[in-house]
């Protein structure tokens, strides 16, 4: 008990309950975190690729674009942006 000061990083227990310690999570915890963070990473990409196809689909066929397109364009560009469209709300609705 004479004036010695614990050693760095330690702490002493004041009276008032066990000593909460942080633990390692479990391997299988940080693989399964990883692949959540990346299949949300995943996700975003997926998403934001969605809503630029659906942008430069809406500028091709309402842009004055669509003169310069075949029908074969025409029609698939319509569907991409209808489907888009349609994901897009269905997903705003659950």
């Amino acid at each position: 008990m004479g004036g010695r000061a614990p050693p760095a990083g330690s702490r002493r227990n004041s009276g008032l309950g066990p000593e909460k310690q942080q633990q390692e999570p479990w391997p299988e915890e940080m693989s399964l975190n990883e692949l959540a963070m990346i299949l949300a990473y995943l996700q975003k990409g997926v998403i934001g690729m969605g809503y630029l196809a659906l942008t430069w689909s809406t500028v091709v066929l309402l842009g004055g674009f669509v003169t310069a397109l075949g029908k074969k364009d025409f029609w698939c560009l319509t569907a991409i942006s209808m489907i888009r469209a349609a994901w897009g709300c269905l997903r705003e609705l659950s």
